[in-house]
């Protein structure tokens, strides 16, 4: 039976973990897995290497690259990554495409902070640390039911209240309003409570922004660029592999395809612009998702800065491959609400009005969202209720929806893998010119969908490779002028081609190879025989 993937819930990691190792088990020529760390945890960041074997090792192919779960709670994400793996393993169409392309893909980057969130509920960016000099709150489990939740209670001067049409949803009071008012926090102890404030004992670190990759110390971009080991791996992996041309990363913002935006449009290489903004319409086209410059997508009545240290960045200004950040949607998309409508409500309609639509959709689909308040006898507060809205769930699609949008992401994924550079030798000719002497004229060509560079302003020099063009002798042959291989630039798509020519001396009869290989193009050869 082939393996399916599983729309109803979110996956936790011993269920990935089994997933992967089932599709290994039935497809073991195509599928290797393998670490690329340990997390501070224990857990194991998973990559999954798939291509065909028969047509060559995935090292000497071009290679997309899939990752997901950098946001702890973006759970949509890793079933999207699997997606795309039993797409590649169980579907015949694409066997094709796995003669050519190989694939890397992480399910989940970030483990420990994904589990955190699926099983806690408590909140959570990509990784909480406490901050052993900081008095404050500390996320703790209070009541014993295995969730961090919220902690309220009765204070004629609190700032929230719950809402007159749904009281599950605590708001924000405003002048005139009636009581009761409560005082809201996050369920946890609070180290060195003295009566009053209650501040943080913990800092988040956003593993989106701890790239080495237009780097910033803002708060949340952890101590150095790839400060986090799973980040660091993934860094290094995608470096230790040129033949890496394109990819996505996944996450579950508000439904986009986000494409780069490093610099302004001005400001960027207009090639890469127009390739972008090609391809990224055939992902508007396969998808439905809008597709929008990292620079436009947020609060229409809020300022935005690109946002330094994110895997866009690190895609296109070290690796310089074609790289779209899928956001899947969350809670607000799953009510119906669009990403325009989300992004201009203010900041209080969002918290009520479509709060209200939010946890209505979850009760249609009849999906947890809140958790009733009970008592607790707090260690520092006294008297408090613990429970509320689960937190991630409201702002993360309904597990049901993910139905609707992944498999349109996996036919993106393979349609975008599918415009790979690809090199053919489209003539080797020899010609005899004197005695055993003879001339060998080759020209190899690209007749795939993105050019060798692929991005012609992105990229380091480790990835910004020549086409090398390549005779190989035997050993009753000899070289007569220039360097045996050839070194072209670059090559464009559709056709480009680059020459070269040798003069060697043989016996007739002998036979050579000519050969071309790129990281990102492949590796071609032929043998002709000297007449």
């Amino acid at each position: 039976m082939a393996l399916e993937t599983s729309f109803e819930a979110f996956y936790t990691y011993d269920e990935m973990v089994s997933f992967l190792n089932q599709a290994q088990a039935d497809h073991p020529q195509r599928l290797s897995l393998q670490s690329l760390t340990t997390t501070p945890e224990g857990r194991e960041v998973l990559l999954a290497e798939i291509t065909d074997p028969a047509t060559g090792a995935a090292a000497d192919k071009p290679a997309y690259y899939v990752q997901a779960g950098l946001h702890a709670p973006e759970g949509a994400g890793t079933t999207a990554a699997l997606d795309v793996i039993r797409r590649l393993l169980y579907n015949p169409d694409c066997a094709e495409l796995l003669k050519t392309v190989a694939f890397y893909v992480v399910p989940r980057v970030n483990p420990d902070g994904m589990e955190y969130a699926l099983t806690t509920r408590g909140a959570i960016r990509s990784r909480i640390e406490t901050d052993e000099h900081a008095s404050g709150l500390v996320p703790r489990d209070m009541n014993g039911d295995g969730r961090i939740l919220h902690m309220r209670w009765p204070d004629p001067a609190g700032p929230f209240r719950e809402d007159d049409i749904d009281p599950r949803i605590m708001v924000k009071r405003e002048p005139g309003d009636a009581g009761p008012f409560y005082c809201m926090v996050g369920e946890g102890e609070i180290r060195g409570y003295d009566g009053t404030h209650i501040g943080s004992a913990t800092r988040t670190v956003d593993m989106n922004r701890n790239y080495a990759a237009s780097w910033k110390p803002i708060a949340v971009a952890g101590r150095y660029p790839f400060s986090e080991p799973e980040v660091r791996a993934v860094g290094e992996f995608t470096l230790a592999h040129p033949n890496i041309f394109a990819g996505v990363d996944f996450h579950c913002g508000t439904n986009a395809i986000l494409r780069l935006t490093m610099n302004t449009d001005a400001e960027l290489n207009q090639g890469d612009l127009e390739l972008t903004l090609t391809l990224g319409a055939l992902a508007e086209e396969v998808t439905g998702l809008p597709l929008v410059s990292l620079r436009d997508y947020g609060d229409a009545w809020r300022s935005r800065a690109v946002l330094p240290g994110n895997s866009n960045q690190w895609a296109y200004g070290r690796l310089g491959i074609s790289h779209y950040v899928v956001e899947l949607g969350n809670g607000f998309n799953s009510a119906g609400i669009t990403a325009k409508e989300y992004f201009q409500a203010s900041a209080r309609t969002r918290a009520v009005e479509l709060m209200r639509r939010v946890l209505a959709c979850h009760d249609n689909h009849q999906s947890e969202i809140f958790v009733p308040w009970t008592p607790v006898d707090h260690p520092q507060l006294g008297p408090v209720e613990v429970g509320g809205i689960l937190q991630g769930n409201a702002y993360y699609m309904v597990p049901r929806c993910m139905e609707a949008i992944i498999p349109r992401t996996t036919d993106f994924v393979l349609r975008h893998a599918g415009y790979h550079p690809r090199l053919i030798l489209s003539t080797v000719e020899t010609e005899s010119c004197s005695g055993d002497v003879y001339r060998i004229r080759a020209t190899v060509a690209n007749i795939g969908g993105l050019g060798t560079t692929v991005m012609q302003g992105g990229g380091g020099p480790g990835h910004r490779r020549p086409v090398q063009l390549r005779v190989d002798l035997p050993a009753n042959a000899r070289l007569l002028s220039r360097s045996d291989t050839v070194e072209i630039a670059s090559l464009p798509p559709a056709g480009g081609k680059g020459y070269a020519e040798w003069f060697v001396k043989a016996p007739a009869g002998t036979d050579v190879t000519v050969c071309a290989e790129h990281p990102r193009g492949g590796v071609t050869e032929t043998s002709v025989r000297l007449n």
